[in-house]
């Protein structure tokens, strides 16, 4: 979406066409059909998420329309022989864009803080950080965000995505203007228009080359990445450096004006939007508003697209483009998650999109228009300045207040705990469930993890393996981590992805009073076993061939080292909840591959440790706690959850052993979300650190035997 939905003075296109030199001297006619274009945009991206849940291709067409006009206005400059003045450029178009962001985030940040669950208000403000300082593109492509998800689980901040590329661009193009101007003179004083033609014409063949790259290795990270997007903005600065030269027959021009249009409207239900884009497929968009330019004002075509982009209350849409993009998506995504997800029927979206619409109306009324028109703020660049200061402030002074307040209520409950608190009183979780338990839970006592502590609930050991204590790490080992330990009397290598890594802090306390020496490599989504490589549509990272280097080079790691044991996971657990069908099929399953994994360990002579998998579940279980009347609500019952015998039964041989602990997990015929004021799972199949380390008696009166019958293989392994 466009932050130049409302045009800035002056910020228009010459539809004549004179050679450059005498059209840059001419006063360029108002485009009003761009504004009507730009509610049609804004409509298509509003209705498809509201109704629709897809992505429709509007947002591709602002990019182009915004690259479209602030070339216009610098190709104009240089036409002139005006200075380029880059830093009023800068200043001027963040005074205007930031006050009304700037009171949306804010409004956002305090909405939510109240709406939202209290373990999504830390990712909530750190999107405000980064909507507000124009990155939270590249936040949202580290974080692998899918943008396509049930919009009840998304950030309320995420659509500023798109504001932010371009906040990027409209840093990136008064720069790129500063080149053509130096190249112009380097030249001879070439045509601004020529110059300006080759660079965007390079700038856009490398960046739709590079899209179209990443898009297809890694699409949901491409969508939001700037390199992959600069394109469109190219695109539309060629369409600004060119349209004078243009002129199509009346008829031709309403044709192709009109098929524009209709290509823009079909966009989104007729392409792959969210598996595609922004490679090649993002042409579509693209193409289609290129062709409704061209298409031009109806003075000039007479009956092409502009008769109905330039009625009133199209324009009147556009006049509120950029305030209806701000403020639908939060709505949207609050009202959801209010709904526990439900989605909005017709006649709810409709009211939805209705009181999106006033507030956009009040919002450009109230904060856009009038700092566009204060005299005091256009005056000069400090006051500018000032303008973009006290928006920053708008949304600092609460997001900080929010997470001051967040910290100091988490330093008050931790404040006695030192480190390795005794939470028998407070949160005994799976303590509970031992023989003889008599103690009493404080019923004062907060439900741990604290939402605040969510993310310090992924099991991790203090050291990293790059001391030289071990051999060097194989090619393909990137995560790795052991414990410091004089004289061990075993070394244990632990492998596997996110669910054996939760596992480490109770074998990690097992191991401090064995005096075990452990190793963990870790790979996320990748789990224990040597399976085939799954190429194109079919393609994940479990059957990746990076998944498949990285087992075998645990393996080789584990044949140079010699550990005593190597443990891992070997059988996963089928996502579930309590209304699946009875006969929903396998609860579990043997990893695939992990018959060949433990054939190949048995030929070194090690012996395997296989640790049973946990339930997963189709829903947030912590997230469902926090919203849900009593945590009971989120039980499941064990027989929808984990298969009558565990699956790792079949991998039962010579130098194979199983401990399964998932009778403290679903005891009885119930897995509870919460035991012993401790909430079992941190997301929909991980369980809380909180919880595993509770289990860490019942876990060591399986575990110490089967290590302690290994045998020493390595006794010389040790730390100076």
């Amino acid at each position: 979406m466009s932050p130049t939905m409302a045009p800035p003075t002056g910020a228009t296109a010459p539809i004549d066409a004179k050679p450059p030199q005498r059209a840059a001297a001419a006063a360029p006619r108002y485009r009003k059909d761009i504004d009507g274009l730009r509610a049609v945009a804004v409509l298509l991206v509003v209705v498809y998420h509201v109704w629709l849940d897809r992505v429709s291709g509007g947002v591709d067409a602002f990019l182009m329309i915004s690259a479209f006009f602030l070339t216009g206005s610098f190709v104009r400059r240089l036409e002139a022989g005006k200075p380029l003045a880059i830093v009023s450029q800068w200043i001027r178009t963040f005074k205007r864009l930031l006050p009304a962001a700037a009171v949306v985030i804010a409004a956002t940040v305090i909405a939510a803080t109240f709406i939202m669950p209290a373990s999504g208000h830390p990712d909530l403000w750190r999107h405000a950080w980064a909507s507000l300082f124009y990155y939270e593109n590249w936040a949202l492509a580290a974080e692998s965000v899918d943008y396509y998800a049930d919009t009840s689980l998304a950030s309320p901040l995420q659509h500023f995505w798109s504001l932010s590329v371009q906040g990027q661009v409209f840093l990136l193009w008064p720069l790129l203007f500063a080149v053509i101007a130096f190249l112009r003179w380097a030249l001879g004083r070439r045509s601004v228009r020529a110059v300006a033609l080759v660079c965007f014409a390079a700038v856009f063949t490398a960046s739709l080359a590079y899209s179209i790259v990443t898009t297809q290795e890694h699409q949901e990270s491409a969508y939001f990445n700037t390199g992959a997007r600069v394109w469109e903005f190219a695109a539309g600065s060629i369409l600004a450096i060119v349209l004078p030269w243009i002129r199509l027959p009346r008829l031709l021009g309403a044709i192709i004006g009109w098929l524009g249009l209709a290509a823009l409207l079909a966009c989104g239900m007729v392409l792959d939007v969210q598996g595609g884009f922004p490679g090649y497929l993002a042409l579509w968009p693209v193409l289609a508003v290129a062709a409704i330019i061209l298409a031009g004002s109806p003075e000039e075509k007479g009956f092409g697209p502009a008769i109905l982009l330039e009625t009133k209350p199209v324009l009147a849409l556009g006049r509120d483009a950029y305030a209806l993009y701000l403020v639908h998506w939060p709505i949207l995504v609050l009202t959801l998650i209010a709904r526990r997800g439900e989605p909005l029927g017709f006649f709810e979206g409709l009211a939805l999109i209705l009181v999106s619409m006033v507030l956009a109306r009040l919002l450009t009324w109230l904060v856009d228009a009038r700092v566009r028109r204060l005299a005091w703020a256009n005056s000069n660049n400090f006051r500018g300045a000032l303008v973009i200061l006290l928006s920053i402030l708008l949304v600092a002074v609460p997001v900080i207040s929010f997470q001051a307040s967040s910290a100091a209520q988490v330093a008050e409950l931790t404040a006695d705990e030192d480190g390795g608190p005794d939470l028998s009183k407070t949160n005994p979780g799976a303590l509970v469930l031992q023989r003889g338990w008599n103690g009493e839970i404080d019923p004062d006592a907060p439900r741990r993890p604290l939402p605040q502590e969510i993310e310090t609930q992924w099991g991790g050991l203090p050291e990293s393996c790059d001391d030289g204590e071990l051999p060097p790490l194989p090619e393909g080992l990137p995560l790795c981590w052991q414990n410091s330990m004089h004289s061990p009397s075993r070394t244990i290598v632990l492998f596997g992805n996110s669910h054996m890594q939760q596992w480490l802090p109770p074998i990690a306390r097992i191991a401090e009073q064995e005096r075990w020496h452990l190793v963990f490599l870790g790979y996320a989504a990748c789990a224990f076993g040597l399976r085939d490589v799954v190429e194109g549509e079919d393609a994940d990272i479990f059957h990746s061939p990076e998944c498949r280097q990285w087992n075998e080079s645990v393996l080789t790691f584990v044949e140079e080292v010699q550990p005593d044991v190597v443990m891992t996971i070997g059988a996963a657990t089928v996502p579930t909840d309590e209304d699946a069908d009875e006969n929903q099929g396998a609860l579990e399953h043997v990893l695939e591959g992990a018959e060949t994994s433990i054939e190949r360990l048995q030929e070194m002579d090690i012996p395997i440790i296989l640790i049973r998998d946990n339930p997963r579940f189709t829903f947030d279980n912590f997230v469902c706690v926090e919203q849900a009347e009593a945590p009971e609500d989120c039980d499941v019952a064990r027989s929808r959850a984990l298969a009558p015998e565990n699956p790792a039964n079949a991998l039962l041989r010579a130098g194979v052993s199983l401990v399964d602990v998932n009778d403290f997990i679903c005891p009885g015929d119930t897995c509870p979300a919460v035991i012993g004021n401790v909430n079992v799972y941190i997301d929909d199949n991980h369980l809380s650190i909180f919880y595993t380390k509770s289990l860490a008696p019942m876990l060591a009166e399986q575990l110490v035997p089967l290590v302690k019958s290994s045998g020493d293989r390595r006794p010389s392994l040790e730390f100076d």
